[in-house]
């Protein structure tokens, strides 16, 4: 016949609570909320006689020192030729090597249960995680001690046939009354060391108050309500029931049936050893049989047999755990690896280990290889951002030449051009202030005037065409490199964001960032270069062209001005008329002024034409495109030839890890190989969920 231990301790509940412990004692509990038990209480609450109570350890009671380190208890079943009482310590997620190292030689076997016995090992573990211990003597000065409280774990594990598998973590008590042996700071560390396992949404708050105490009065019970406001976590357990004065029951009977502070999992009497019954030498055992018969008396035979008494709430507890433990661990599993996962995506956002110059030169190549390969499909088109995100650079340049064309058309010369009309006198001005911009042919005429040499009447100076082309075109100038300065800066901003993407590292980025600057801005000069070269062939003597759409420019410009002055006459197309050749020449010829004028006018309006296109073009092509985008360009300076040509300081000045990078990758490593043990030690149990007591998370 199978007994409740049987069913509740079956093979693969035990396999669970196992690996739980295993999780815990790899530190895994640092990075996951891991399922688990947690007593609190205040220093006089009686705690300390319950852990007596449940695991038969004399643990040290009415001493005026406080636990310095959380304690944690487990109990494993197993045969009797088996059964076993070892402390062990279990080191901090934060110990150093040569801490951890140290901490685990510590492991010693209780083959006595005496207080002194088992007290002196407590104090051979505090030494071990470097704390101070009195032994009573009165040798250790509290107020001046290096350290007061550790974050390592000590570990006591029972096993044996009549053991339940379970365990649970004793955090160091609460006190209000300071002493020489604890500190108001001492308070402050030991409250927030119960919040912070308390706040865990996995745990379960096994609060003790002392029965004597007013519970509206008890701060353990107002840390666990804040944790846990529904009291679905949290297990009530009343201890020093026998020392209650008479008439004071009634208030801890109505707490003890769960009316006046309500628990989902309610609350549970104990009756344990007082300082004079351990001095007059009653035992575990007799301290089980005196409970018994306590609880057996009135007022207190009014409340639940399975709520009073050591025993069943040994068995509650153990089944409560359990339950909690199989409700959750198929979510450990998958949070287990989820961590893995993304512990290994950040050590692989590192990149490659880069402690030898070969580890660097790979490291390198790969990201200049990656960046190579971004530009080119930035270049090309091939976007893999949306928006006007600076990495489409192919896009944003060219948005910008096209820009660039409109305000050559625009803003790129310095007077505007006039259409034919019949005497150039009549030209009027598109303003009325009189601006230069209306007034080209006075501009003409002035320098025709102005610019007079050997030439005959009715010709121009040979230079003067140069100097109203080189005036018209001044505005090329400040157009032109404020285009450059727009291509320059979206360049940046691309090189900036392609960097980012392919080296992750902000040092690393950061060095080649200052290690390219030099040549782009030398890259950038030779555009700038460039430019000038084009600007200075443009606009400086001697003008030339075979592109025959001047021709065509001009050719149109003398047939408007012949139409023009036609119909000055009165003729309209497709009308008859009787030819006065006098009439007619006269208004056909005009003086010789006029008539350079009219010539120059026309003429450089052609000519600007097509050197304006052309101008535009040249600058596209072989300021932004040869000298910016190209082969040689700012863009493409990050290369793997480039790296593979680095000297070899300068590689390992660039590549060279630093500490905080070396530091990060070795605590990924560490972090990675632990959820790696981690999920073999979850492989081979279940996640089976059952119902019952089990407090779901």
């Amino acid at each position: 016949m199978k007994t409740e231990k049987d069913e509740i301790d079956t093979p693969e509940r035990i396999a669970q609570l196992e690996k739980i412990d295993e999780l815990r004692e790899l530190g895994v509990g640092d990075e996951i909320n891991l399922p688990q038990l947690v007593v609190v209480g205040d220093q006089s609450s009686g705690k300390s006689s319950l852990l007596e109570g449940i695991s038969g350890l004399p643990f040290p009671v009415a001493s005026e020192l406080c636990t310095r380190f959380a304690t944690q208890i487990i109990f494993r079943r197993s045969a009797s030729y088996d059964a076993k009482r070892t402390v062990s310590i279990i080191p901090a997620a934060s110990a150093d090597e040569a801490h951890r190292a140290e901490l685990q030689k510590f492991s010693k076997e209780l083959s006595e249960l005496t207080p002194g016995a088992f007290s002196n090992t407590i104090n051979e573990a505090a030494k071990a995680m470097g704390l101070p211990s009195d032994g009573g003597d009165g040798s250790t000065d509290w107020e001046n001690v290096d350290k007061r409280f550790s974050d390592d774990v000590l570990k006591i594990e029972l096993s044996g046939p009549s053991e339940r598998q379970m365990s649970f973590v004793d955090v160091p008590g609460l006190f209000h009354n300071p002493t020489k042996y604890q500190t108001l700071e001492d308070a402050t560390v030991i409250r927030r060391l119960i919040q912070s396992y308390v706040g865990d949404s996995r745990t379960i708050i096994m609060a003790v108050m002392d029965a004597r105490n007013n519970l509206a009065n008890q701060e353990v019970f107002r840390i666990a309500r804040a944790a846990d406001p529904n009291g679905y976590r949290t297990v009530g357990v009343m201890t020093k029931c026998d020392a209650l004065q008479d008439g004071d029951e009634p208030t801890a009977l109505k707490i003890a049936k769960n009316e006046a502070e309500p628990l989902t999992h309610g609350w549970f009497c104990v009756r344990n050893r007082s300082t004079q019954e351990i001095q007059n030498g009653i035992t575990i055992r007799d301290r089980h049989r005196l409970e018994t018969e306590f609880f057996k008396r009135k007022p207190w035979d009014s409340l639940d047999r399975q709520r009073v008494g050591i025993t069943p709430l040994k068995r509650f507890i153990g089944r409560l755990l359990s339950d909690h433990v199989a409700n959750v661990f198929p979510d450990i599993r998958r949070e287990i690896e989820t961590k893995r996962i993304s512990l290994q995506n950040e050590l692989t956002s590192l990149g490659s280990p880069r402690q030898t110059s070969q580890e660097q030169m790979r490291y390198l190549l790969d990201v200049a290889e990656k960046y190579k390969n971004k530009t080119r499909d930035s270049l090309l088109g091939r976007y893999h951002a949306s928006g006007l995100h600076p990495s489409k650079l192919r896009m944003h340049v060219k948005m910008a030449n096209d820009a660039f064309a409109e305000r050559m058309h625009a803003e790129g010369h310095a007077n505007n051009f006039e259409e034919a009309a019949a005497d150039p006198n009549t030209s009027k001005t598109a303003t009325e202030d009189g601006s230069a911009e209306s007034k080209i042919y006075e501009w003409i005429r002035g320098l025709y005037r102005t610019s007079r040499g050997t030439e005959l009447p009715g010709h121009c100076n040979p230079s003067m065409l140069e100097s109203l082309f080189s005036e018209q075109t001044q505005n090329w100038v400040t157009v032109a490199e404020e285009h450059l300065d727009t291509v320059i800066d979206l360049i940046r901003k691309c090189v900036e964001s392609l960097l980012s993407d392919s080296c992750p590292d902000d040092l690393s980025r950061d060095k080649v960032r200052r290690l390219l600057d030099p040549e782009i801005e030398l890259a950038i000069q030779k555009a700038r270069d460039e430019l000038q070269r084009i600007l200075q062939d443009e606009r400086e003597p001697p003008l030339d062209t075979t592109n025959s759409q001047y021709n065509a420019n001009l050719r149109t410009s003398r047939t408007e001005r012949i139409i023009v002055r036609l119909k000055s006459c009165g003729f309209t197309d497709g009308s008859k008329y009787t030819m006065d050749f006098r009439q007619l020449s006269s208004v056909m010829h005009l003086s010789n002024e006029d008539a350079a004028v009219h010539d120059t006018h026309d003429t450089l309006k052609a000519y600007y034409s097509v050197a304006l296109d052309r101008f535009i073009d040249n600058v596209g092509a072989q300021v932004v495109e040869r000298n910016l985008l190209g082969p040689q360009g700012p863009v493409n300076l990050f290369s793997p030839q480039y790296v593979g040509g680095m000297a070899g300081e300068d590689l390992e000045a660039v590549a060279a890890e630093d500490f905080a990078t070396s530091a990060a990758r070795e605590r990924l490593r560490h972090q990675i190989g632990r959820m790696e043990r981690a999920r073999k030690i979850c492989g081979g149990a279940g996640g089976l969920a059952s119902s019952g007591a089990g407090y779901h998370a």
